[in-house]
């Protein structure tokens, strides 16, 4: 059976309990390289792996090579490990010879196969299911992400305000491996137990915390035209942090969240967090905007943000894009 939950898998290094043939498949990277590093450095100690480690490359591999070593027995240890890296660019072709050996593994090896960012043969998958463990690494949810940064920061013995986790989130979407390497990065320099703010977030990223484009949002949300104008001019000032075409689409996420808000029956503000998939904390901001324009309004904001979209790639304007950028704000706000 395909275990789908990662927690099951990592019970197996508990209990020392190994199936004889992993496959890592999806397109969530961040997991398979957890996965991948808790096969590498705690199946076998320091000297076992000397003459029991293989690790194979799909493009410099193949069926046969990979079931040569497969096969072998282990040299003073109870296992013997191969690890095939890159497995998506092995030669489909090579995958029916491979089956012959997954269908009757060694109980002596362990090998694992990490196929990244494609879909697998699903007969391959099929007989790997019945001798071994599928493991499939989905993307996560976005209305998931902020609860699994609050437990990796936990994890990691740190506590985090609300705004911080939320601004990382803004920042980097759904990209586990990313916002794990920004944390551990951020906690090197942080004293254990300490918490992770706002202002560690967006220096660490490079976000000014005052002007940047999930500030411009909120004004806009507000219609706080002073404070909009604030923005716009710093962020068309560090057009190299701020390009504009990296901002479009935040701002078209933006007012898709906000059509979501203004329709939902239940406007608290768990239902409107689980909703768009935001943080309760900035729920109350959705909900705001979401009174503040028309229902009608939301949807030609999304229909102009698209127009200026195409403006910016030179299709119908002869502007240049601080120009439109300025304009496309007043179209949004007006």
């Amino acid at each position: 059976m395909a275990v789908k939950k990662i927690e099951e898998i990592l019970s197996h290094f508990d209990k020392r309990q190994f199936s004889p043939v992993y496959l890592l498949t999806g397109e969530e990277n961040y997991y398979m390289d957890l996965l991948t590093s808790k096969f590498e450095e705690e199946i076998l100690d320091e000297a076992e792996r000397d003459f029991n480690l293989t690790t194979l490359y799909g493009l410099e591999t193949n069926a046969k090579e990979i079931c040569s070593f497969a096969k072998q027995y282990p040299i003073m240890s109870e296992k013997r490990l191969i690890i095939v890296k890159e497995f998506q660019q092995i030669d489909k072709k090579e995958l029916s010879q491979l089956s012959f050996y997954v269908e009757r593994p060694l109980a002596s090896t362990i090998l694992v196969l990490v196929n990244k960012n494609k879909t697998i043969d699903k007969k391959f998958s099929d007989k790997v299911n019945k001798s071994g463990i599928v493991f499939e690494s989905a993307k996560l949810y976005e209305n998931k992400v902020i609860p699994w940064i609050d437990k990796y920061v936990r994890d990691k013995r740190f506590l985090i305000e609300t705004s911080a986790t939320s601004l990382i989130f803004e920042c980097l979407g759904n990209n586990l491996q990313k916002i794990a390497n920004e944390i551990d990065k951020m906690s090197i320099n942080l004293k254990e137990g300490s918490q992770i703010t706002q202002s560690d977030v967006a220096n660490h990223i490079g976000v000014n915390k005052d002007y940047n484009i999930f500030e411009l949002q909120n004004a806009i949300g507000r219609l706080n035209h002073t404070k909009i104008n604030k923005i716009v001019n710093y962020l068309l000032a560090n057009t190299n942090e701020n390009p504009i075409q990296a901002m479009l689409p935040n701002l078209f996420a933006y007012f898709v969240k906000v059509i979501i808000t203004a329709q939902l029956k239940d406007k608290t503000n768990e239902s409107v967090a689980s909703a768009i998939g935001v943080s309760p904390y900035f729920a109350k901001d959705y909900i705001y905007a979401s009174q503040i324009f028309p229902l009608e309004k939301l949807y030609q904001n999304i229909e102009i943000i698209k127009d200026y979209d195409l403006k910016t790639k030179g299709l119908g304007s002869n502007f240049d894009n601080n120009e439109l950028f300025k304009e496309l704000i007043f179209k949004l706000t007006h």
